[in-house]
């Protein structure tokens, strides 16, 4: 794509080339010095080759001349971390509804596929990046699965898996290290992993949720960049001022960018080594938000000056990917993936230019992508899944009236939970659940293997008052979960998952909304209109259980995943994150 010759490049530098296009006009914003300038952008073979103004010289009558006057062109926003399976579309669909919103790159951990489908689901979505526009720098999952002993996995990446993917030219990076008490503990197979990155000099990415002090340090001087778990101001210094790129979150779900941006206008830092990470978003706030161009609002919106918002998007992510001689910046040499807004505050992306070629216009894309097909073994994951009983839903207990359980608790925007207590009812030797005070049961049904495996245990600040809901996206294995008000509605919720090949349900009474996710069980292969038709019907099923947390679905999907604070619940049983153990749902 990007294979102009040097001697070709100072041709058309020099306009003994004539540019194929020139945007001319408008104003465009400067990451080098954080400056908004007047001046023409030209474009040859795919590159810029000249900026500023006077540029008569570098037309011919075969040059596209762009009109930008009143607009401002920037260089195109780059995504720092984002798993793409959390907006439930194919690769294909994705890059259909994020290049419309000014996203040129993005680094891509595909964990979620390779939780569930292994390095052969990997190489599915290998093979479809190569048909994007958008430049995807796919990462080598380090951890599948996240906590190998506390979950009954699909896949399993290897330490030998991990050294073999790095030599591949397609891998870009090791991906979040998220077993980050195995890096400071010296695990050694984390510390093969590590190992093997360094050997092929590629980088290496981090997840680190509340890690301070000498195990903050252990992990970054294990050579580990980044991280993207930060939720509070003196997380997130404590991490900039040891040297880590400090990748702001702004999901559908866990919102740590105002709390900590908002803090961060106090202290008179460089913000050089901070990025922008969506993390998780749903179909929905893509369609209807944005993608960078929403979290880019949010920032100036938040104080941010926008030109240092627009670096934060742009050349920052460019720096730390240590592509920012093609990518990040409006520059001669460097790629034509620029963006054309209306203005800095509504930034209204109208036009995209990847590669010099026009992606979007209008903001419309104008080009047509076949439709992938995929193999049949990555369309159907839930073969092994054992429908259950009722019976096998409840947590029993004999010879008593009452007893002390251990709860996880949920809190709004945020993934780190709670580990609380509370005294439960018993009822013919079953633990009731109180729904009065919310404490719900929830089950974590393993569906990678013939062995019928259940966690059980209560949840709390879903808000349910009746009914339940089930996803097979339940990070990082992916297995079914599920929370109700009472076992019927639950296995109801638990067959219509099993007869679908995997999705996101809701029953309320004789009521069942599904989504269905049939490819690996976490993502649709259809259109993104449908996906996100079927995502707002969902959500207005969710009124009838009258939730009280803003994403249910998202919120029970990191329930699951025993890496991040402090009390999950995997088809093992429940996890006590901060020490690393199994726990009884009965406390002593």
């Amino acid at each position: 794509m990007f294979a102009m010759k040097t001697k070709e490049i100072i041709d058309g530098a020099m306009a003994r080339t004539k540019a194929d296009i020139i945007l001319r006009g408008g104003k465009y914003v400067n990451v080098f010095t954080r400056e908004l300038l007047e001046g023409d952008i030209v474009v040859t073979r795919g590159k810029i080759v000249h900026v500023g103004l006077q540029t008569d010289e570098f037309e011919d009558e075969n040059t596209n001349i762009i009109d930008v006057n009143g607009k401002i062109v920037c260089p195109g926003l780059i995504e720092s971390h984002i798993h793409i399976e959390s907006s439930m579309l194919t690769l294909t669909e994705f890059t259909k509804l994020v290049i419309t919103h000014g996203t040129t790159a993005a680094v891509i951990d595909p964990h979620e596929i390779a939780n569930v489908a292994g390095v052969k689901g990997l190489n599915v979505l290998l093979d479809e990046v190569k048909q994007q526009k958008i430049r995807y720098f796919v990462e080598a999952p380090s951890c599948v699965p996240s906590l190998p002993g506390f979950e009954t996995s699909g896949s399993e990446i290897t330490a030998k898996d991990i050294e073999e993917l790095m030599s591949r030219d397609e891998i870009f990076a090791l991906a979040e290290m998220m077993n980050y008490p195995g890096v400071y503990l010296g695990f050694d197979e984390v510390i093969s992993k590590i190992e093997a990155a360094k050997k092929t000099n590629k980088m290496i990415e981090g997840h680190a949720p509340l890690l301070s002090g000498k195990e903050l340090q252990a992990y970054i001087a294990s050579g580990i960049c980044s991280d993207h778990e930060a939720s509070s101001i003196d997380e997130a210094l404590e991490k900039l001022r040891l040297g880590m790129k400090l990748q702001i979150r702004e999901g559908s779900f866990a919102k740590d960018l105002v709390n900590i941006i908002s803090e961060l206008k106090n202290y008179e830092i460089d913000t050089r080594n901070i990025l922008i990470s969506s993390d998780d978003r749903n179909p929905i706030d893509l369609l209807q938000k944005g993608h960078l161009d929403y979290t880019y609002r949010l920032l100036i919106n938040t104080g941010i000056d926008p030109l240092e918002a627009i670096q934060m998007l742009t050349i920052n992510p460019a720096n730390h990917l240590k592509v920012d001689d093609e990518i990040g910046s409006l520059g001669p040499g460097k790629n034509a993936d620029l963006i054309v807004v209306d203005n800095l505050q509504e930034f209204n992306v109208e036009l995209v230019l990847i590669a010099g070629k026009i992606v979007v216009e209008a903001g419309r894309i104008n080009y047509d992508l076949e439709k992938p097909s995929y193999p049949n073994f990555i369309l159907d994951t839930l073969t092994k899944l054992q429908v259950p009983e009722i019976d096998d839903l409840k947590l029993k207990i004999a010879d008593v009236e009452t007893v002390n359980v251990r709860v996880i608790s949920l809190n709004e925007h945020s993934l780190i939970t709670d580990h609380t207590k509370h005294t439960l009812k018993v009822e013919n030797g079953a633990i009731l659940p109180d729904l009065e005070n919310d404490i719900l049961p929830i089950v974590v049904i393993n569906r990678h293997s013939a062995e019928q495996k259940i966690g059980k245990g209560y949840v709390k600040g879903l808000g349910i008052k009746e009914g339940a809901i089930a996803s097979t996206v339940a990070h990082d294995s992916h297995q079914l979960i599920c929370v109700g008000t009472d076992y019927s509605s639950m296995l109801r919720a638990i067959e219509a998952i099993k007869e679908s090949k995997g999705g996101q349900v809701v029953v309320f009474k004789e009521k069942i909304t599904i989504l269905p996710l049939e490819f690996a069980g976490i993502m649709s292969t259809k259109p993104f209109q449908e996906v996100v038709s079927k995502t707002q019907q969902l959500h207005e099923s969710l009124e009838d259980l009258k939730t009280t947390i803003s994403e249910p679905f998202m919120a029970l999907a990191f329930v699951s995943l025993p890496v991040i604070p402090h009390l999950k619940i995997t088809d093992h049983g429940l996890i006590d994150v901060d020490t690393m153990t199994k726990v009884s749902v009965i406390e002593d």
